[in-house]
């Protein structure tokens, strides 16, 4: 499911521009990253499925792969988005690039049609080699029970595309309704035709800079 421009870019300002953690957070971020790399709640996505999108709008360019990973046999699943966008001064693509993620409970493609909704998610980390960062639920007007982080920052930026590009990564994640954090380990990269077109996007961002 690949979400429209503005709605995930004005999600990301957001998220760049927030404030200190919630506290009521800080207790499932410190679970997220301190456990093992390898830990017992640790899966194999049985399905994973990737998805290029590119949206744009007078305002901003967005390039997204999103990737729903679970079990089809359970219902159980997440989607990940990882997000690159570029805001336009004047109609033209200007600026730093804004690099993000976001993790939902919801996976229409992993779920069953007609399920009822799962229980949201507390927070959710990336972790890998050499990117790690824990992501938050989002703040009103932007809540919509799927967590994000985002950074200007553009070496953190090219780690984190790198690990997802090459699936060098782990998603780690606690639901609401559970004291216990589980984990997705990705093994699989994306398809062909997939990675061509999401790469195609982000050289028309760097281009312009």
């Amino acid at each position: 499911m690949v979400t429209s421009a503005s709605c995930s870019f004005d999600a990301l300002a957001r998220s760049t521009n927030s404030g200190p953690p919630r506290w009521h957070a800080l207790a499932a971020m410190a679970a997220l990253l301190l456990a093992a790399p390898s830990y017992a709640g640790t899966m194999v996505p049985k399905q994973i499925e990737y998805k290029a999108g590119v949206n744009e709008d007078p305002a901003a360019k967005v390039c997204q792969l999103a990737v729903a990973l679970g079990d089809r046999s359970t219902g159980e699943g997440v989607n990940f988005q990882l997000i690159v966008a570029q805001m336009k001064q004047q109609g033209i693509l200007a600026g730093p690039l804004v690099t993000a993620y976001t993790v939902d409970s919801r996976a229409p493609e992993i779920m069953p049609a007609g399920s009822s909704r799962p229980a949201r998610l507390a927070s959710a980390a990336f972790v890998s080699e050499r990117y790690t960062s824990v992501a938050l639920p989002k703040d009103l007007p932007f809540e919509d029970g799927s967590v994000a982080a985002s950074t200007l920052d553009f070496a953190q930026g090219r780690e984190l595309i790198m690990a997802v590009l090459r699936a060098e990564f782990e998603l780690r994640f606690t639901l609401e309704n559970s004291a216990s954090a589980a984990s997705y380990k990705i093994s699989s990269p994306p398809p062909a035709d997939v990675l061509s077109e999401f790469s195609g996007c982000l050289g028309s961002l760097t281009s312009s800079e």
